[in-house]
């Protein structure tokens, strides 16, 4: 029993990893600009950090569960502004001098897949 168990949780936790068109849809939803004043690397969870927007100056936290952004968790400074706008999978880290665009391609076991929001 305790093997059936382990199957399917493994089969469950690999095929959820590998589903891009859901994971391509989430990301499409997700947006966020926020100029960073505690950077996520500070943090345990694989993407939390917390800063203030700079349009309306309001205080924000933002927390994510999806491992594209935890890569580029150490690229991610106090001051920098991160930038992920609603319908596009690229994700932006202003610099003082630099803009680093970062596209969200997923990896399935099959090769390489983008997508567009269409």
């Amino acid at each position: 029993m305790k093997r059936i168990i382990i199957l399917i949780s493994l089969y469950i936790v690999f095929h959820s990893c590998t589903d891009c068109k859901r994971d391509a849809k989430y990301i499409f939803k997700e947006e966020f600009n926020l100029v960073i004043e505690i950077p996520p690397s500070e943090y345990s969870e694989l993407f939390k950090t917390k800063g203030y927007d700079p349009v309306t100056k309001e205080i924000k936290k933002l927390r994510s569960f999806d491992r594209w952004l935890d890569f580029y968790k150490k690229e991610i400074k106090r001051g920098d502004t991160i930038v992920k706008k609603k319908g596009e999978l690229v994700f932006y880290i202003h610099k003082k001098d630099t803009v680093i665009a970062h596209e969200w391609v997923c990896y399935d076991g099959k090769g390489k897949h983008t997508y567009t929001n269409k």
